[in-house]
C-alpha cells in the first residue's frame, strides 16, 4: 500500500506555519476587499496562501494545486510591502513574485493539492473562529488533509490531520497527535448541531428543532467539521449553492469526519464527489454526522419537505 507520510507531515506543517502568518495580520486588523461574487477577502488570506502554495512547488513541482484566491488585482505595492514585513517579521524567506506565486497553480495532474488559505473570512475579520484547510487526492479520492483552527473553543491553536484507511488525529496547543473519534451518542434529541454562523438558512434550524435537537453551536469554517470529528458534536447540515461549492471547502473536513468513524453524504444520501475545483452532490446540502442514527437523519430530511423543490 503507497503511504502519503511526506505530503502529510507537509500538510500539517504547512497549516501550523500559515496560522503564525494569518494571526500576525489579525493582530495588525489585516486590509480586507470584496471580491466579485461578493465574498470577503484579506490581505491574510493573500499572504497565507501564497507561503502554502510556494512550499508546495518546492517540494512537489510536479503536482496540481487547486487553490482559493487567484486574483492579484488586490495586491499594488502597499500589500506587497505588508505582506513581504510579516514574512520578515515570522523569518519566512521569500524571494519569489508575489502575484505570480498566488496564482500559481502547477501542472495537470492525478496528484492534486486544495488550499483554503482562511475558511471563514467573516470569523477570521471579528476575531471569531476560522480555519486554515488543505487536502490532497490521487485520481480524485481524497487521501490526506489537514485543518489548522487557531483558538479551537477558546483555547488554543488545534491541528487535525488525516490519512485515508489510517484515520484521524488532533494535536491540541503543540502536543503530540492522538487519534480522535466521532461522539457514540445514538439519542438524536441530544445531539449537539453544529450550523454556520454567517451563512446559514432558516430551515436548517428548523428541521433540528422538529427533531428536539435543542443544543445549538453557531461556528465559522470547516472548524464545524472539527468538531463532528473529535465527538464535540453530533451533527452538521450545511445548505450548498451549486455554483460556489469548492473542493477547497468540503475535501479536508469530510476526509477528516469519514476516517473519525462519522458519515457525510449529501441530502439525498450520495457520496460527495470532486472534479478539479468543484465539489459535486446532487441535492442543496450535506449532512455530517456521527454515523450512528445517519439513515434515519435522511430519512428526515426526505419527508420534511426540504428537498421538494430543489
Amino acid at each position: 500500500m503507497v503511504g502519503y507520510h511526506k505530503e502529510l507531515s507537509l500538510a500539517v506543517d504547512l497549516v501550523k506555519h500559515a496560522t503564525k502568518i494569518t494571526e500576525w495580520f489579525r493582530s495588525k486588523k489585516s486590509l480586507f476587499f470584496i471580491k466579485k461574487d461578493d465574498s470577503p477577502v484579506t490581505l491574510a488570506d493573500f499572504a497565507s496562501q501564497i507561503f502554502i502554495i510556494s512550499t508546495i512547488k518546492k517540494y512537489f513541482p510536479e503536482d496540481q494545486i487547486i487553490a482559493e484566491e487567484e486574483s492579484s488585482v488586490f495586491i499594488n505595492s502597499d500589500a506587497e510591502n505588508i505582506i513581504k514585513r510579516c514574512y520578515t517579521s515570522l523569518n519566512i524567506t521569500f524571494e519569489e513574485n508575489l502575484k505570480e506565486t498566488l496564482n500559481y497553480r502547477g501542472f495537470r495532474s492525478k496528484r492534486q493539492w486544495t488550499v483554503d488559505p482562511i475558511d471563514g473570512t467573516k470569523g477570521f475579520q471579528k476575531g471569531l473562529a476560522y480555519a486554515i484547510g488543505m487536502g490532497f487526492m490521487v485520481q480524485a479520492e481524497p487521501t490526506i488533509c489537514a485543518i489548522g483552527v487557531p483558538n479551537y473553543k477558546n483555547t488554543s491553536l488545534t491541528i487535525f490531520s488525516a490519512e485515508k484507511n489510517h484515520g484521524a488525529k488532533v494535536s491540541y496547543g503543540d502536543q503530540n497527535f492522538t487519534k480522535i473519534s466521532v461522539s457514540n451518542k445514538n439519542e438524536i434529541k441530544k445531539f449537539r448541531i453544529c450550523h454556520s454562523l454567517h451563512y446559514n438558512e432558516p430551515w436548517v434550524l428548523k428541521f433540528a428543532r422538529s427533531l428536539g435537537v435543542s443544543n445549538f453551536i453557531p461556528l465559522d469554517s470547516m472548524a464545524k467539521l472539527c468538531m463532528v470529528a473529535d465527538g464535540s458534536s453530533e451533527l452538521y447540515i450545511k445548505p450548498m449553492n451549486m455554483q460556489r461549492s469548492f473542493t477547497w471547502d468540503f475535501l479536508p473536513g469530510e476526509l477528516l469526519v469519514k476516517e473519525a468513524g462519522g458519515m457525510i453524504t449529501d441530502i439525498r444520501g450520495n457520496p460527495i464527489q470532486y472534479v478539479n475545483d468543484r465539489c459535486k452532490i446532487t441535492a442543496p446540502g450535506l449532512i455530517a454526522s456521527n454515523g450512528i442514527r445517519h439513515d434515519e437523519l435522511l430519512s428526515a430530511l426526505k419527508s420534511n419537505d426540504i428537498l421538494k423543490n430543489s
